[in-house]
């Protein structure tokens, strides 16, 4: 079989992931349009016409594989069902709300037909629709399209992606740029593409933690410590091919905690954290006691260098973050009580619920629901949006936009999820790991890279209660990507 025809799905996804990436994150508009819709539309002809076929099976094998899998999958037709709901706005145009001198109130206007979904501006709606649809495609690509292998591969190109992403910012620091891509002058700080520091402080910590789950996935397994094998022999005899993750994972962690993001800051230290007490808690019984106190000693060493890279090269933006991040300060970012967005949010999804005001609109309509204290407090950097990714999207496509968005993402999530417990219930096939702890114990089944990914995707969750990652195209790819691409380090089980 031709190889090109074989890899060429996986190749467009890739460049896909890529491009959303070096597109400023995906969050320019006017660069994503004369780019990611031809980019999708090659990945869903390629879907349909090349998918990877199996070692059984000829081209036109995978094709009737692919087509009849997508016809029976819940994750097309709630995808486009809500795209159906992102395309009537369109057709039904609402006009601006206005401010009445006379009465000194707002008047707000109804679309032509009051019970569909509407928006107020057609291009910013349209956003919604230039990001959505791709994604929706790259997902259905990956899961039905590529092979296992091929999908591992996916997920380490996306870490390297991200790790060549944050030594752009490294060399942006020392070329003293005011410039994104020295295209782009931006009059905020920034880093690496991201002109808004949280999104790219959620990207980073993403991309570190699927780094740091590769990273341990290969060194497990190159001792021997895992249930399933994934590396090849040649792999398992070369320590930089086991251990090339950890230039990824040090870079991406370097570039969220350099964006002086002060959620990337915390997020970043507690998955250090989890992923120190949990690697250690994954070896620990099934290594002899000198490879016990040479991880110690590693970990420790890592730890004091860091603490004296911090003093010695006095970050003093980084030491000013840190001085800000208290208790309080976090309870009120992430329950948003410390602002007016999450109350005038409310009132809006309150008014308009079942289909919200359209992509976009919360900044045409919270004017109206703010109080005149508030307006003349109006913050303006970044006081469009509602800094809780929730509420962000309840405003603009009401509880049935959020439901199926939230339906599309579990329908990702669930079923790795499911394939992982049936793994972990599979009974033992005999045989024990060096220490003397059985494989079949289902914490030693369950293969690290899919418990980071869980970890990772999780912090970006968080991340959105307090602001807006979910609102980059580039985070929102690699997030759901990553549940697909974790199936890779599962064996195929018959149900």
């Amino acid at each position: 079989m031709n190889w090109l025809a074989k890899h060429i799905l996986f190749f467009h996804v890739a460049a896909f992931v890529i491009a959303l990436g070096w597109i400023h994150g995906g969050t320019r508009p006017d660069w994503l349009l004369p780019v990611i819709p031809w980019m999708s539309l090659a990945i869903l002809e390629w879907l349909l016409l090349c998918a990877q076929p199996k070692k059984d099976e000829f081209l036109l094998d995978s094709r009737d594989r692919v087509w009849s899998v997508l016809k029976k999958d819940y994750l097309l037709y709630i995808g486009s069902a809500f795209t159906v709901l992102l395309v009537i706005p369109f057709f039904n145009i609402a006009q601006e709300p206005i401010f009445v001198e006379a009465t000194k109130t707002w008047q707000a206007f109804s679309p032509p037909v009051k019970w569909l979904p509407f928006t107020t501006d057609i291009r910013r709606h349209g956003i919604v629709l230039l990001w959505f649809i791709p994604v929706m495609i790259a997902v259905l690509a990956v899961k039905h399209g590529l092979l296992k292998r091929a999908k591992r591969i996916l997920l380490e190109v996306i870490c390297w992606n991200g790790a060549a992403l944050a030594l752009l910012g490294f060399i942006q620091f020392a070329w003293k740029t005011d410039s994104i891509l020295w295209l782009t002058k931006m009059e905020n700080p920034f880093f690496s593409v991201f002109g808004y520091v949280n999104i790219g402080a959620a990207y980073f910590t993403l991309i570190g933690a699927f780094s740091f789950g590769l990273w341990l996935q290969q060194a497990a397994e190159d001792v021997n410590l895992t249930a399933v094998s994934t590396l090849d022999p040649e792999e398992m005899q070369s320590p930089w091919r086991v251990h090339r993750m950890l230039f990824p994972t040090f870079l991406c962690f370097s570039g969220a905690i350099s964006t002086l993001s002060r959620a990337g800051i915390i997020l970043c230290f507690l998955l250090f954290i989890f992923f120190v007490i949990y690697g250690l808690v994954y070896i620990w019984k099934r290594i002899d006691l000198g490879v016990r106190i040479s991880i110690l000693s590693g970990v420790s060493a890592f730890i004091v260098i860091l603490v004296v890279l911090f003093f010695a090269l006095r970050l003093e933006g980084l030491k000013r973050e840190l001085a800000t991040i208290t208790w309080k300060s976090v309870i009120e970012r992430v329950s948003g009580s410390g602002y007016y967005h999450v109350r005038v949010a409310k009132e809006i999804v309150s008014d308009y619920p079942l289909f919200g005001v359209g992509g976009w609109g919360y900044p045409v309509y919270q004017t109206v629901y703010m109080t005149p204290e508030e307006t003349k407090g109006k913050q303006v950097v970044g006081g469009s949006n509602v800094h809780n990714d929730m509420f962000q999207f309840l405003v603009e496509h009401g509880v049935i936009g959020f439901g199926l968005m939230m339906a599309f993402a579990l329908g990702v999530v669930i079923p790795l999820l499911l394939e992982v417990i049936r793994f972990c219930r599979l009974k033992p096939t005999g045989g024990q790991s060096p220490g003397g702890v059985t494989k079949t114990h289902w914490f030693y089944r369950l293969p690290p890279v899919i418990v980071v990914v869980f970890a990772g995707t999780t912090a970006t969750v968080v991340h959105s209660f307090g602001d807006l990652p979910f609102r980059s195209p580039a985070i929102l790819a690699i997030w759901l990507l990553a549940f697909v691409c974790a199936s890779g380090w599962l064996p195929v089980m018959k149900k």
